[in-house]
Formats: C-alpha cells, sequence, structure tokens
C-alpha cells in the first residue's frame, strides 16, 4: 500500500503535525491543508496498527494527531468530509437496520470433508471449463459474521449482513467504526467505479473472553462463541458501543465491479481471485493476500493441504 519512501515521509509528517498548535489556525485554506494531512497520517496510522500490528507510533501520539483533526474540524465545521477519521462514529442510536438487496447474491460456501470431495469438484471444474488443469488459490477461511461492503467513487456508502443471500441488512453505521474498514479507497486507480467485496468480521478470541465476563457481571447470557459475539455486535443499536467491541473486518471476495460506463470488470479486467485479493490488499483492507498459495492442479491443493 505505501512505498517504503512514501512510509518515511508520513512518519515525518506526523512528527510536524505533532508541534502543530491548531489554535493558531484561522485560515480556511490552512485549514483545508493541514486537515488532508492529518487524515493521510491517521489512514497510514490506522493502517500499520489495525491491519499490519506494526504501529509506529504510540497510542498517546495517535490520540493527540486524532484531536487535532477533531478541533481543526470544529473551528471549520465546512471542510468535514465523508470519509474523515472523525466520522467514523454515529451519533444517536439506529432505530432501525433496512433491507438491502445486494449487488451480487452471497451464496454459501461449500465443505470439503476428504481428498476425494476435492477431486470430484476439481472434475466438475474442468468439464464445465474445459480446460486440462485448473489453477486454484488456497487461502484460510475465517468463521465470523459475513459482510458486503459496496464503495462508489472510492467511499465507503453501504455494508449489509449477509441475509438470506439476496438481501441483507443494511449496518452501514455500525461497520464504519471498525478501523479494518476503509472510509475510502482508489478504486479508481484500477478502474472501479462501483464494487462489492465480501467479509467476515471477526472478534479476538481475548476479547471474547471480556465481553463474556462483562455479561455476567450485568447478568446478560454470555455469547456461545466469537462469531455468535461479532454477529450481535454488528446489530447492536449504539455505534459507540459497536466501536468498543474491537471488531475486525477480514475481505476475501470481489463479487461485483463495474467501469464508470457499467462495463463488469469480473473475468476481464479482475481475471484471478488473488490478484483480486491483492488489490484490496494494496488499498489498506485486512485481507489473506499473504497467506495465499496459489496451487496448479488439484494435486498440488491437496499436497499443500496436507
Amino acid at each position: 500500500m505505501y512505498t517504503k519512501e512514501k512510509e518515511r515521509e508520513l512518519i515525518e509528517l506526523s512528527k510536524e503535525l505533532l508541534k502543530l498548535d491548531i489554535e493558531s489556525i484561522n485560515n480556511i485554506d490552512e485549514a483545508v491543508e493541514i486537515a488532508e494531512k492529518l487524515r493521510e497520517v491517521i489512514k497510514y496510522h490506522d493502517w500499520k496498527y489495525y491491519v499490519l500490528a506494526s504501529p509506529v507510533i504510540s497510542d498517546y501520539e495517535y490520540d493527540q494527531l486524532f484531536h487535532k483533526l477533531k478541533r481543526l474540524e470544529q473551528k471549520f465545521p465546512q471542510i468535514i468530509t465523508p470519509d474523515s477519521p472523525t466520522q467514523r462514529v454515529a451519533s444517536g442510536l439506529i432505530k432501525e437496520f433496512p433491507k438491502v438487496k445486494h449487488l451480487a447474491p452471497m451464496l454459501s460456501l461449500d465443505n470439503s470433508y476428504n481428498e476425494e470431495d476435492l477431486r470430484d469438484f476439481d472434475r466438475r471444474v474442468r468439464e464445465l471449463t474445459g480446460l486440462e488443469k485448473v489453477e486454484y488459490s488456497v487461502e484460510p477461511k475465517f468463521d465470523g459474521a459475513g459482510i458486503a461492503l459496496v464503495y462508489e467513487n472510492n467511499m465507503f456508502v453501504r455494508g449489509a449482513t449477509r441475509g438470506d443471500g439476496a438481501i441483507g441488512d443494511d449496518i452501514t453505521q455500525n461497520l464504519k467504526v471498525i478501523r479494518t474498514i476503509p472510509l475510502s479507497a482508489d478504486f479508481k486507480n484500477y478502474g472501479i467505479k462501483t464494487i462489492e467485496i465480501r467479509g467476515e468480521v471477526l472478534i479476538r478470541k481475548d476479547l471474547f473472553k471480556i465481553i463474556n465476563q462483562q455479561r455476567l457481571e450485568e447478568g446478560e447470557p454470555p455469547f456461545a462463541n466469537p462469531r455468535n459475539a461479532a454477529a450481535g455486535s454488528l446489530r447492536l443499536q449504539n455505534p459507540k458501543e459497536v466501536a468498543k467491541r474491537g471488531l475486525e473486518a477480514f475481505v476475501y471476495q470481489i463479487t461485483y465491479a463495474v467501469d464508470e460506463d457499467g462495463n463488469n470488470l469480473l473475468g476481464t479486467k479482475l481475471k484471478k481471485h488473488n490478484e483480486s485479493i491483492k488489490i484490496l490488499y494494496e488499498l489498506g483492507f485486512k485481507s489473506p493476500f499473504k497467506e495465499i498459495k496459489v496451487c496448479e492442479g488439484i494435486e498440488e491443493v491437496i499436497d499443500y493441504c496436507n
């Protein structure tokens, strides 16, 4: 996502911004310029901390950058942008979760329990495609709460639950608080106007234990497993409470992508699954790009899984 040179530049910029006195800024043009710089460095530090788990500044320094941006936007409300880090957590309660139709169906994934299942699947794929040998991408599967994210003109505009596969619940406000979901991403750089991405929302086991302990202390029944805890968290009516749960989003498939003219890019510009995952990784999403193994033929898949 960032070159080494760009990372060094953003770290130095962070140091400069930490020294800045926001109260001394009284010019709108200067406010716009400083706000853009603050958003850029905060987005970088979010990526380092939440996606890579390798922060380069302290929590205190991060909080200082965030508060400087928040104060600047308070002084100049007209400079607030929809993808500003300050806009992640909505104020007020969510009264309902409207039903929305997915741009592409969120079909269920089949299970395979032995080598013969895999060979039978491979046989059917080869019969459908006419290929002698099929290239497969092998990657880890996380068991969380299924989500579909929609970006249009680089902006995150909608997030929904899987629902029945065709129609899900709009949980956009609750998904915006998850730091591994970028509020904007440069899809236009890849010729993409509108895109739908499939993923899972997860909760770490250590946080799961803490949440269940809190529920017991409050007289609430504990969640049966981390997956239920993640799914239950996404349906809370207060986004501020969702933000406290420490949820993570992990994306693993592009299910819909069109260009400015409405042309379908799947199978044309976006030909291979592993290449699509690489794009998501480069744009700052948490994805299995580093763990993907591309295998030539089903026997290599079986050998790798064994």
